[in-house]
């Protein structure tokens, strides 16, 4: 049998053999892309809600320091009129006399 009437009487199967391993390897072509999408897109989802939660931090961060610009400022505004009591009271010690009943000048 030379080559050339073998591959005449085997054609068919060589190509349904081919046919086969092309569509195999087809299947495992699309598969690899399948979940190299379903990989990219868990990715997606993992940054998408890395991203919301970094954004909430953020929110807070400014919100903590706008309450702590409040309060420092109700401190500082606690501290005048606390140094304005201390003023008024130190001058109305210097201005006041105190007179003793029972005690007489010699």
């Amino acid at each position: 049998m030379t080559p050339q009437i073998f591959l005449q009487k085997y054609c068919k199967f060589f190509a349904i053999g081919f046919f086969a391993l092309f569509l195999m390897k087809s299947m495992q072509s699309c598969n690899r892309n399948s979940q190299l999408l379903v990989q990219k897109i868990d990715y997606l989802i993992t940054i998408d809600s890395l991203t919301k939660q970094t954004q909430k931090d953020l929110d807070s961060i400014k919100q903590l320091r706008f309450e702590l610009k409040i309060a420092n400022n109700q401190t500082l505004s606690a501290n005048e009129k606390a140094s304005a009591i201390q003023n008024a009271v130190e001058k109305m010690k210097s201005n006041t006399t105190i007179t003793v009943k029972g005690v007489e000048k010699n």
